[in-house]
Order: structure tokens, then C-alpha cells, then sequence
């Protein structure tokens, strides 16, 4: 399985938001691949690339969110995309989904992955920007965000790109910890957490390194073994 994450680090969830949802780079998929509408046979291609990427510990898990998340989702079929290339496999997807980290509905970037086959030929920036699009045409409010985690910094450098930042605020309503060692969840502190999360995001993403002088320096508390994740997806 190749994943494209970064384990030598520890594994804390992190939000970016956008603002200025119109200002973006425009993308296209590069020749011999197509985005494609949702067909019912979809959903198990989906769960099979989420799991090998390394975003579900089991196919078992990704069917079963697949299931539960998306299967039928009015919205499936406009805000979820499909990329096949030209044997009609299935080399990428994403979708712009309803989140409700922060108590309300606001749109999110959601689920972006590419097959590791067809991974360096510009496909995520081309699902990014597509997402953009639908997101604009929906004429909803300027702000878009979306959920992801340390081990996925090469991801989150992309995102940058899109005009991204790091969400940096108050601890979202429904943004929560667990604890790896007894699988509960724990009170934390959300931004001294984060803090250290950037830092170590920054650190890793080549040319982002001046991005380090907007963070709070002044972490001193030992990590611990928290991951910062979401009781399910919102």
C-alpha cells in the first residue's frame, strides 16, 4: 500500500479555511482522463482507493463510510467527483460536502485522493479547482474549509496553493480528541495543539518555513498522544 503519508510525525488533525472563494488557479485534468458523473457501481471503487491510500485502516471501514456518508445523497451526484482515465479506472475523487465542525452548515473540501498510479500529473489540482467551480456556481456564502491532519503535510502544501491557510481560531464546536492509549475522549487545548501541529507542518513544507514567524512560539508542554479528529465525519 502507498499512501503518500508522513508518519515520522505525530498525527494531529489540523482545519484550513479560504476566503476569497472566487480567487484561485484554474486547473485542468490532463489528457486521457475525464471527470465522470456517479454511477452506483462507484462505491466500491471509491472505498477501494480511500483504503489504498491509507485513509481507512480497512476496506470494510471505507465501504461502510461510503455507506453511511454518501450512498443515496441527493448532492452525490453534483458535488461528488469521479476522475477515470482512459481503461474507465478510477483514478481520483473528492467532493464539496455540507460540514458542521463549527455548528453550522458550511461547505468543505471533503475526501480528495488520487490512486497512487496516477498520482504527479496534476489530477488533485484539477479536483481542487473543479470543486472551487461547483462551490462558486452554488453562490453560497465566501468560505470554504476543510479537515485533514499532520501526516498529510505534501496535501495541505497543495492546498496553500489554492489560497488556503491554516484555521487558527477558536477550537471548532465539534472538533474533538482521542486518545490513542485508551481510546476515549479527552479535554485538550485546541491552540496550543495546533500551534504545535503547524509548526511541524511548516517545518516539513519546503519554502513555507517564513510561514512559522504568524505561529505562537511558545509551546513548551510535552506531546502527548492525542490525535485530533472528529467523532464522525461532518
Amino acid at each position: 500500500m502507498h499512501t503518500g503519508l508522513d508518519c515520522s510525525i505525530p498525527h494531529i488533525g489540523v482545519l484550513m479555511e479560504k476566503f476569497g472563494t472566487s480567487e484561485y488557479p484554474r486547473h485542468a485534468l490532463p489528457p486521457g482522463y475525464s471527470f465522470v458523473r456517479y454511477r452506483p457501481s462507484f462505491g466500491a471503487q471509491w472505498a477501494a482507493l480511500h483504503y489504498e491510500v491509507g485513509q481507512f485502516d480497512s476496506l470494510e471501514e471505507a465501504e461502510a463510510t461510503f455507506e453511511r456518508d454518501f450512498a443515496g445523497r441527493p448532492a452525490l451526484a453534483d458535488r461528488m467527483l469521479f476522475v477515470m482515465d482512459e481503461g474507465n479506472r478510477l483514478a481520483g475523487t473528492g467532493c464539496l460536502w455540507d460540514g458542521a465542525h463549527f455548528g453550522v452548515t458550511r461547505q468543505r473540501l471533503h475526501h480528495i485522493s488520487v490512486s497512487p498510479l496516477h498520482q504527479g500529473k496534476g489530477i488533485a489540482k484539477a479536483i481542487v479547482s473543479k470543486l472551487l467551480d461547483i462551490y462558486n456556481e452554488l453562490g453560497v456564502e465566501n468560505y470554504i474549509y476543510l479537515t485533514s491532519q499532520t501526516w498529510s503535510w505534501r496535501a495541505l502544501h497543495l492546498y496553500m496553493g489554492f489560497g488556503f491557510r491554516p484555521y487558527m481560531g477558536e477550537k471548532p464546536e465539534n472538533w474533538r480528541a482521542v486518545n490513542l492509549t485508551s481510546g476515549k475522549f479527552e479535554p485538550w487545548d485546541f491552540a496550543e495543539k495546533n500551534i504545535e501541529a503547524w509548526r511541524m507542518i511548516y517545518g516539513k513544507i519546503s519554502g513555507y518555513s517564513s510561514g512559522m514567524s504568524c505561529l505562537d512560539a511558545r509551546v513548551t508542554r510535552p506531546r502527548s498522544v492525542l490525535v485530533f479528529t472528529q467523532p464522525m465525519d461532518l
